[in-house]
């Protein structure tokens, strides 16, 4: 899984999933790994948008490069 420590605030943008798995995708208030940190999470088929607000972690797995969008 990929993470960010405090990724930057705005909204990101994928195309999708690097691999037929899917794309995983969490926000969440720290860095513990804890079900109770998670704020939001969801599962892609295909292009996803996630708005991080300032102070939130960020991870990943299986998706393609997220881009900063706005």
């Amino acid at each position: 899984m990929r993470a960010s420590t405090s990724s930057e605030a705005g909204t990101y943008k994928t195309a999708g999933p690097d691999d037929e798995w899917g794309c995983y995708w969490e926000r969440a208030k720290d860095a513990s790994g804890e079900f109770g940190s998670i704020i939001a999470n969801n599962n892609l088929d295909g292009p996803g948008r996630v708005p991080l607000n300032s102070g939130e972690y960020f991870k990943t797995n299986r998706c393609q490069e997220w881009k900063l969008v706005g």
